[in-house]
């Protein structure tokens, strides 16, 4: 029986709608239970945002068409494996505009050697209808893609040793600059939701940049209230920020989003046929950007319209900036898998550069153009896999030594976003990437020096294009499944480059035949091939691989293609989507259980003992990687983000009281004076008498002091859980998902039961207590937050016991954390020296564990509000 493959996908998206609407449940939970959020609210309020983003985008992917992407390194062959999985057999590749059918390679591709393109290029077989006289239909960037490309190019095409980033000062007077001129409601499409998607992308690739840093701790929060009702010129100098108000890069995102709120900031738009011919003038070639920013470049402008019937007259150059994708229709079907799969072709992975001094290299003409190039082309992969476009990718790599040093990490975040993060995860999904060796005819070029034996040939192309490049940070190449390495490798030849040196050709110019010269020479790489260890493993069956490689006329793009169509099925897309959502749902009702009250506890504390176990044993893996001192540092609070918190603290918050109490007195500097004994002092007139009983009792506000406290905990709290949402920052520290998960989830709890807040503020108060100078008024409170913090994450609180109520360390037989020897003793030194490190990494995670098991039965003390606790049910179980 066929499978209706439109109503599976409908179901599918039902399923994220509810994931999504479960993450909103959550998110009023959490604004109407405040009280049993504590320091750890703006962290649950990060991650369900979050959550709510990831399910939208699986939502929409739900329903889109399954894709096939090409990709890799500028100059690997990807050009020739366009050309020939988009055309069938032998004839051009013709592309249809609204009846008019126009040859893609010859007209409209544009030509040269080097990269040509910046947009993503959809090759179907499936038209829509399309506005009179605008037959070609482009997907369009949206306003916060502008943010993130240029966001991108600052912080990886420019040298940012002598850049200064904004201080707290600085962004104080930004937004108070701003806050008059913003209207009372959103001005047009953007939300705060929006602006909190920024924070994820740039923490998530650029954290550790101190022009992020300093914008971690308030700047989002205030951002995401204001930019969604300023102005678009207020709101590209808000944004401005993000790269250090340089005025070029600010000027150019208004500019491009200019041109989009002339067009409704839709997301897709259409353009006559004269945007594309001639090719020397098209909008997909990337010479076109040398004139953005320019003044004058208004000429020849380009009328887009958008499925409203909205007009905008933009310049060339802005509409080849503002392009995400471009369609090609096809006139004939090459393959069967085009019925239900659309091909994409990205823009090759550059190399990034290290331009010194952003604003002077900006000042050079077409600079511009060029830096935001790099930005879109690497964002645009970015943003294919986070919207779950990209369901198999045929990863072209050439011969020589990799030099796109990111190239790494971005296959790898779609590796984890579709076939998972670990080799058990990959087990559960068909593979889906294709490691394409391309230029395979100059492996048989023989150079000067060249040993006579291909053995060891075979082994070094092997580790220079996948395991030295891809295996050195990442466990995939050698580990794709438990028991096996990843093994989906072939080899691809272009016939239309000509190989005298080992084929001979007819009169016609085809392949004929391998060289009688060059026949005992190929037969023995074969063999050496053949009988080669990382051959065997990676290539799933080498002789087929060899043999299709030197089938004439071919190069061995017909047994690609054929291993390429089982995986070109909507029902693999639909199980790559499935476990997507399992695994947010999972997170979600994870993250919510701590505050629900279970009516069985045991299960409840059981299964928290094993995520537990489970964490300390990737912590041991963690600490023999030598990575653990990575972890501690990424767990830390880092100064420059507490300098903010508390001038934020001491400028513009009011004191409050305590969660659910009135208060009865504004902010308290340092030591908050005692009222009851300065009244018993001056009157001697004993207790105030009691209130009456249906007035409640006045409570004391928070002092400063305390609000800072409360704020860096939050922080901090905020802090750890976006370092377990973070995939290439778990990679860098060897924890999964799940293990970082747990370990901040525990942490947190730690926190809340030790009180380290309190801890905190007293010594702020101590400290507080004496006059000073602005600045060392700051310094003291700041390194009391960031001492007792980091002393924390460092002891787990163990420090503050006496050190015989400590877990033992079984190793040494000794309390875990022992007191460092008194100054003036020489220590008795062994001939070999003391593994200090290694006692501290069992010291840590064995106080990690019993540290957890404390954890378990710790609920805070508070009572159960029943309809709140059952409302929190509900939600958990939607998710279960």
């Amino acid at each position: 029986m066929s499978i209706d493959h439109q109503a599976e996908n409908e179901k599918l998206r039902q399923l994220a709608a509810r994931t999504t609407e479960a993450a909103s449940a959550a998110l009023d939970w959490f604004q109407g239970n405040p009280d049993k959020l504590r320091q750890d609210e703006a962290a649950l309020r990060r991650d369900f945002r979050r959550f709510v983003t990831a399910s939208r985008k699986l939502e929409t992917a739900a329903t889109r068409p399954m894709c096939a992407s090409v990709f890799g390194p500028s100059q690997a062959g990807k050009s020739y494996l366009i050309s020939v999985l988009a055309r069938k057999e032998t004839e051009p590749l013709m592309a249809v505009f609204d009846g008019r059918v126009v040859d893609f390679v010859a007209e409209i591709n544009p030509e040269g050697s080097q990269e040509a393109t910046g947009v993503v290029t959809r090759f179907t077989m499936k038209g829509r209808p399309t506005p009179a006289g605008k037959p070609v239909a482009l997907r369009l960037l949206s306003q916060t893609d502008l943010v993130k490309i240029i966001g991108n190019t600052y912080y990886s095409d420019f040298n940012l040793e002598e850049e200064e980033p904004p201080t707290p000062q600085k962004l104080g007077e930004v937004f108070a600059g701003l806050e008059g001129r913003a209207a009372s409601q959103p001005l047009d499409t953007l939300t705060a939701d929006d602006v909190y998607d920024l924070q994820e992308y740039f923490e998530k690739y650029f954290k550790p940049q101190a022009g992020i840093r300093a914008l971690s701790a308030t700047y989002w929060a205030r951002a995401a209230d204001l930019a969604p009702r300023l102005p678009l010129a207020e709101r590209a100098a808000l944004f401005g920020a993000i790269w250090n108000f340089i005025p070029k890069l600010t000027a150019l995102y208004l500019r491009l989003a200019q041109g989009l709120e002339k067009l409704g900031f839709a997301g897709e738009a259409w353009a006559g046929i004269e945007a594309l011919l001639p090719r020397d003038k098209s909008i997909i070639d990337v010479r076109a950007l040398g004139q953005l920013g320019q003044d004058g470049i208004a000429a020849d402008p380009l009328t887009l319209v958008t499925r409203d019937g909205r007009q905008a007259q933009l310049a060339r150059a802005e509409v080849t900036a503002l392009i995400a994708e471009l369609t090609i229709v096809m006139r004939d079907q090459p393959w069967s898998f085009f019925d239900h799969t659309d091909l994409l072709d990205f823009p090759g992975a550059r190399s990034r550069e290290n331009f010194p001094d952003p604003r002077r290299f900006l000042d050079q003409a077409g600079s511009l153009g060029s830096v935001y190039l790099r930005g879109k082309v690497a964002y645009l992969f970015e943003r294919y896999c986070a919207e779950r476009e990209l369901t198999s990718m045929l990863l072209c790599i050439g011969p020589s030594n990799q030099e796109v040093r990111t190239l790494p990490a971005m296959v790898k975040d779609w590796i984890d976003a579709t076939h998972g993060e670990t080799p058990e995860e990959r087990e559960r999904q068909e593979n889906a990437l294709f490691l394409v060796l391309t230029k395979f005819d100059m492996e048989f070029e023989e150079k000067a020096g060249q040993a006579a034996t291909t053995e060891g040939r075979w082994t070094a192309r092997l580790n220079a294009s996948l395991l030295d490049f891809f295996g050195k940070a990442h466990d995939w190449p050698r580990a794709w499944t438990p028991s096996r390495a990843f093994d989906n490798s072939f080899w691809l030849r272009n016939p239309n480059f000509v190989a005298k040196h080992i084929l001979d050709y007819d009169e016609a110019g085809k392949e004929a035949g391998i060289r009688a010269s060059e026949a005992g020479r190929i037969a023995k790489a074969k063999a050496d091939f053949l009988s080669n260890e990382a051959a065997q493993r990676h290539f799933r069956d080498p002789e087929k691989a060899w043999d299709e490689a030197f089938r004439l006329n071919d190069g061995g793009i017909s047994y690609l293609a054929a291993s390429l169509a089982p995986v070109c099925n909507p029902a693999i897309k639909r199980r790559q989507i499935e476990e997507q959502l399992r695994s947010l749902r999972r997170a979600m009702a994870e993250r919510l259980a701590r505050y629900y009250v279970s009516g069985d506890l045991s299960v409840e504390l059981e299964r928290r003992r094993a995520a537990a176990r489970n964490a300390g044993r990737r912590l041991v893996a963690c600490a023999g990687d030598q990575k653990f001192g990575d972890l501690l540092r990424a767990l830390h609070v880092q100064p420059d983000a507490l300098i903010d918190l508390y001038y934020r603290v001491e400028g513009h918050e009011p004191a409050e009281p305590a969660p659910g109490k009135a208060a009865d007195g504004g902010p308290a500097l340092g030591r908050r004076p005692d009222a009851q004994s300065m009244m018993d002092a001056l009157f001697g007139d004993g207790p105030a008498p009691a209130a009456a009983a249906d007035e409640p009792l006045p409570v004391r506000a928070r002092d400063q002091a305390e609000r800072f406290a409360d704020a860096a905990l939050e922080y901090w709290a905020e802090q750890i859980h976006a370092l377990a949402g973070n995939g290439p920052l778990r990679d860098a520290i060897g924890l999964d998902a799940q293990s970082a998960s747990t370990l901040v989830e525990e942490l947190g709890i730690g926190a809340r039961r030790l009180d380290i807040a309190a801890a905190i503020a007293d010594q702020v108060r101590r400290l507080s207590a004496y006059r000073a100078k602005l600045g060392e008024a700051v310094a003291k409170p700041v390194t009391a937050a960031e001492t007792a913090i980091n002393t924390y994450v460092n002891r787990l609180g163990f420090d503050r016991r006496p050190v015989t109520a400590r877990p033992v360390n079984r190793a040494t037989a000794r309390p875990i954390f022992q007191p460092t020897p008194p100054a003036g003793n020489y220590p008795k030194l062994a001939e070999e020296p003391a593994a200090y490190d290694q006692a501290f990494y069992v010291d840590w995670i064995t106080g990690f564990l019993a540290f957890a098991e404390e954890n378990v039965s710790f609920k805070d003390g508070e009572a159960v509000d029943v309809e709140a606790n059952a409302r929190l049910g509900g939600i958990i179980q939607a998710l279960n």
